[in-house]
């Protein structure tokens, strides 16, 4: 089983900016979705699960608070780059509204599982950065998860095998945790 946690939401994306592999605090509200969502976990999370998050700050704090609020020592996250947020290249930091007028953002759009931004990645990339990891863990019973809406998204799709149309659609708020299992996805409630 793999449980699946988007990091709580940050100042950035409360200001509808690009964070990819830049980074941002999280908000008092986004501290308090890590928490909501750690109670959601308890009973169903083992001690001798195995972590792993993105190294980036953000993720990195909602990892911290996950452990605190389970009692898990914070020793055990293993963090690991091949779960780094989609680099956005020359989008980072930019708010949306301000980029989608351009050439750049309207050629992505239309060719989004390939298009690969400047100085950026394509889902394609992404895609086999994610399965390289999801390879390393296909033998563990249990494991966390903590990344971000565009790897989540690429990892959701590889583990229920959906096409790349229907994994370009999904999303993950930043206060829900997906559980997968057997080949298929559940929202944990």
């Amino acid at each position: 089983m793999i449980i699946l946690i988007r990091h709580g939401e940050t100042v950035w994306n409360r200001e509808g900016r690009f964070q990819g592999r830049l980074n941002s605090p999280l908000t008092e509200k986004g501290r308090l979705q890590v928490k909501e969502n750690a109670i959601k976990l308890k009973g169903i999370v083992s001690k001798d699960i195995k972590i792993f998050s993105s190294p980036l700050g953000r993720a990195k704090e909602t990892a911290y608070i996950i452990c605190d609020e389970l009692g898990i020592d914070r020793d055990k996250i293993i963090f690991n780059k091949r779960i780094i947020e989609f680099d956005y290249g020359i989008f980072e930091g930019k708010r949306k509204i301000d980029v989608i007028d351009t050439k750049e953002f309207r050629d992505r759009e239309a060719n989004k599982w390939y298009y690969k931004i400047e100085n950026g990645e394509s889902y394609e990339i992404v895609s086999k950065r994610v399965k390289s990891f999801l390879d390393t863990i296909r033998d563990e019973d249990e494991v966390m998860v903590i990344a971000h809406e565009m790897v989540n998204r690429t990892i959701r799709g590889i583990y229920c095998n959906y096409s790349k149309d229907k994994t370009l659609t999904l999303r993950q708020p930043n206060d829900t945790i997906y559980l997968l299992s057997g080949g298929e996805e559940k929202l944990l409630l």
